[in-house]
């Protein structure tokens, strides 16, 4: 019996000699296309999945780009690639004949993803080499494609502007949400406050110090459990002065992770702005509510 996990061991070991074959390669396909006004890419079968998904994430980083198929291309849609565009051509073999008409037939530079040794490759003024020396599937391009789609992903954030992502929908654009838009008002309670003024205001969970501290209801078990007499005592006496916190403007993913990423998870975290001064709370409840974590 063939051993389903043999296909990732092959990917694995050609992903790291692409790395390498294609270390002295990048410099020029970045110049070839960083100035583009629009990023144009084409592919047929198992590469136009290639070419598609570099421009549908270039598209995700601001960049303008977009697919057109190599045939349409040759039937007319050739005349929407202007000058001071560019066109990265994607092609397992690096020999088919449509993309190598269409390359032919445009003055723009062309950046190729392909067989280092290829007419295609000739035809281009640089390129990525997706070579490998070994197919999972023998004649099917499931190594080679891989390569590919992990080399386009390298170069689309190599032409990455800034920290631009445009993607409003769906988790990412959750988890980049600011901890601002879901944290809720600070419940603020001076330092001498005795514990049992605070347990109307714990619905939220804590309570934060004034001055620095938060107090939780699992505090409030563990010190009236031990002690009857701590409701009267103050909550200044029980707080955690120095608690993880997370900052206003911080994407929610940073405070999911400072919540989960720790031997004993929190429920809560305390919210500040530059100064270190309280400005919300945040719970996990409303994180996975929003749909983190889910």
């Amino acid at each position: 019996m063939n051993d389903p996990g043999r296909p990732l061991l092959l990917a694995a070991e050609a992903l790291a000699r692409a790395h390498a074959r294609n270390e002295g390669r990048w410099a020029a396909a970045i110049a070839a296309l960083a100035p583009a006004a629009t990023v144009w890419t084409t592919g047929l079968g198992k590469s136009a999945l290639v070419a598609q998904k570099l421009a549908a994430t270039l598209c995700s980083f601001g960049r303008r780009a977009v697919y057109v198929h190599p045939v349409d291309a040759l039937h007319g849609d050739l005349g929407a690639i202007g000058a001071g565009d560019a066109l990265v051509a994607a092609s397992h073999s690096g020999r088919t004949a449509e993309v190598l008409r269409l390359v032919g037939s445009v003055t723009v530079p062309v950046v190729s993803v392909c067989s280092a040794a290829s007419p295609l490759a000739e035809l281009a003024v640089a390129t990525l080499d997706c070579s490998v020396d070994e197919e999972a599937g023998g004649d099917a391009p499931a190594t080679s494609f891989a390569v590919a789609c992990a080399l386009v992903d390298s170069l689309a954030l190599a032409l990455r502007e800034g920290d631009a992502l445009h993607h409003p929908g769906g988790l990412i654009s959750l988890a980049r949400r600011p901890v601002r838009s879901l944290m809720l008002p600070p419940p603020l309670v001076g330092p001498a406050t005795p514990l049992l003024d605070c347990i109307p205001r714990l619905a939220q969970g804590a309570v934060l110090v004034d001055g620095g501290g938060i107090f939780t209801d699992g505090d409030l078990r563990r010190a009236v459990g031990q002690d009857p007499s701590a409701l009267s005592r103050p909550v200044g006496e029980f707080c955690t002065r120095h608690p993880v916190t997370v900052h206003a403007d911080d994407p929610a993913s940073v405070a999911l992770d400072r919540m989960e990423r720790r031997a004993s998870q929190l429920s809560v975290l305390p919210v500040v702005d530059d100064a270190g001064t309280y400005v919300g709370l945040v719970r996990l409840h409303d994180l996975v509510r929003a749909g983190m974590g889910a």
